[in-house]
């Protein structure tokens, strides 16, 4: 399957870059890994792909798999991350003992915008790494205004 991936950096007053690319057969140490569609919407980053993400250590090395050994919003952004490297920043909450994404590539949240993380259009509420995702879900991560 070939897919295109959308990198723009318009405050560096680039033009936008698609990158095309093909997809082979998952391997049968992928077994428990699942297609998803990921978006990341910022300011300055923005891109669509399919991208093959599983349950896996992330940022520290904390295991992030739903607790139930599924792919997460977040193993997707990650996974995507280190396939196509781009930067992904975050910060470990203890209290809701998740990560919150800081950074995703040029676009930095701040005091007035955070990343909210969206599994088929809904805003997420258990935390990227507590929310599992299935085959065939959308995940977006989106920078938007904190309200």
């Amino acid at each position: 399957m070939t897919s295109r991936f959308l990198l723009r950096k318009s405050a560096l007053g680039a033009a936008a870059l698609a990158f095309s690319l093909t997809f082979g057969a998952a391997s049968p140490a992928a077994a428990e890994s699942t297609q998803v569609t990921l978006e990341v919407a910022g300011r300055d980053f923005a891109g669509t792909i399919p991208i093959t993400t599983g349950p896996r250590p992330v940022f520290d090395g904390t295991l992030c798999d739903a607790g139930s050994n599924s792919s997460t919003p977040i193993t997707a952004l990650v996974d995507a991350s280190d396939k196509f490297e781009f930067n992904v920043q975050s910060n470990y909450d203890e209290g809701l003992k998740d990560f919150i994404v800081t950074a995703i590539d040029v676009d930095e949240a701040d005091s007035t915008h955070q990343w909210n993380i969206y599994v088929n259009g809904v805003l997420i509420t258990n935390g990227g790494c507590h929310t599992p995702v299935a085959g065939g879900d959308n995940v977006k991560f989106a920078l938007e205004p904190i309200m």
